[in-house]
């Protein structure tokens, strides 16, 4: 069936945008009409999809869909089926509310689907890109134990707390990167403009030149004859790490080595460590059980050495062992996360203690966050000071040997 795009008046005068499928341009003016709306502009889907194909991000996003626009679909999804609306009146009401171009298609598409007989989780495979495994497992869990709300907003609530967490982490990176670069240029600029009018003026005293002038007169040439070298070497260097991660020898080591940093590496460690509880948890609360959990949960992880840790966990699970003690073998781990798996094994209550152990790790990196930010600025002008006093000393140096000889 055809999908219209319309702008429309509605009786109070206001400009309503939105779209709605039909068998035919004729049909999409009647059911405007029947909802007490003036089409001013309809366009058929291919049209429309043509306009919005300028936005070169819109044209190259594909069905991709940020986890923003996703976590506040399935929020108002979860709120329309709790409301009592048949799964396929939701669907065309959250289409008809969604800004988002492709967002907005995909759920048109989702909504004909169901709509022909289709679940709605295997209506959402057909989009992969969209719709994590996590997601479509957790709708399969809900529609067949007939708690697709509560499943829903479930989802809701766990892509909430990972966009959260991902912003926080953003905005904690974002101060120490920007003041690095912004203290790189002030670097360069001293070594490529004002380095080399000073060094002139020696050059024409005769003067001579003690080693650190020369040292730093050697990086002023290199920086301004030979910029291009550097850069190809800091690209070649990365491209190189690049590729090496991509081997499997290679990213096993770089993976050992992201864990065993001295303060990066627990910081890393507590953010896996609250993306593994608090997914697992969010699927053992909607239902999915928890071998099935556990295979889901690791394919969130990009570390190979936590991929390999919850495996072994799983496969210990299946012959009758304890997942705390399973996770504990491993020792990648926090100890506290072992001790509280295990209370919630002997509770019952494990997908709540999972739930609890990542809001506590959540709170931790968070933490650790702050107290590295709050050091990284110091550090970074300590560092920065250091190597303007270098520069700074290079060029008094020979200015003293200058003084002296017009005394003399």
């Amino acid at each position: 069936m055809p999908i219209y795009e319309y702008k429309a008046l509605a009786p109070n005068g206001k400009e309503r945008k939105g779209t709605l499928d039909a068998d035919s341009l004729r049909a999409a003016r009647q059911k405007l009409r029947s909802q007490s709306l003036f089409p001013t502009e309809l366009k058929e889907g291919t049209d429309a999809e043509k306009a919005k194909s300028r936005d070169i991000k819109q044209y190259f996003r594909t069905d991709r869909v940020s986890t923003k626009d996703l976590a506040v679909a399935t929020r108002q999804l979860a709120t329309l089926v709790a409301a009592g609306l048949p799964l396929v009146s939701a669907l065309q009401a959250l289409a008809d509310q969604t800004e988002s171009f492709t967002l907005k298609r995909i759920i048109i598409d989702v909504r004909e689907k169901v709509e022909q007989g289709s679940s709605l989780a295997k209506a959402l495979a057909a989009f992969p890109k969209t719709f994590p495994p996590l997601y479509m497992n957790m709708v399969a869990s809900g529609e067949a134990s007939g708690m697709l709300d509560t499943v829903l907003q479930n989802l809701a609530e766990y892509l909430e707390a990972q966009l959260e967490l991902k912003r926080k982490i953003f905005s904690a990176l974002m101060y120490p990167i920007l003041m690095l670069s912004i203290c790189t240029l002030v670097v360069l600029g001293l070594f490529m403009y004002v380095v080399p009018r000073i060094v002139e003026i020696f050059k024409k005293q005769g003067a001579e030149l003690p080693l650190p002038t020369r040292i730093m007169i050697g990086i002023s040439d290199f920086l301004i004859n030979y910029w291009y070298l550097a850069a190809l070497a800091i690209f070649g260097a990365l491209a190189l790490l690049r590729w090496y991660y991509r081997q499997p020898t290679g990213r096993s080591k770089i993976d050992r080595l992201y864990l065993k940093l001295p303060i990066y590496g627990p910081l890393y460690t507590k953010i896996g460590t609250a993306r593994i509880s608090r997914t697992l948890g969010t699927l053992l609360g909607s239902g999915v059980g928890l071998l099935n959990g556990i295979d889901i949960t690791k394919n969130i992880v990009s570390n190979v050495h936590m991929v390999k840790a919850l495996e072994d966990a799983r496969d210990g699970v299946r012959e009758g062992r304890s997942l705390a003690r399973e996770l504990g073998r491993s020792g990648l781990f926090p100890t506290m996360l072992g001790h509280m798996i295990a209370v919630g094994e002997a509770s019952g209550e494990l997908e709540g203690m999972l739930d609890k152990a990542g809001r506590a790790y959540e709170s931790e990196v968070n933490a650790t966050l702050s107290g590295l930010t709050s050091l990284l600025e110091p550090l970074m002008m300590i560092f920065v000071g250091t190597i303007v006093l270098c520069i700074v000393i290079s060029v008094l140096l020979p200015m003293a040997d200058l003084i002296t000889v017009v005394q003399k």
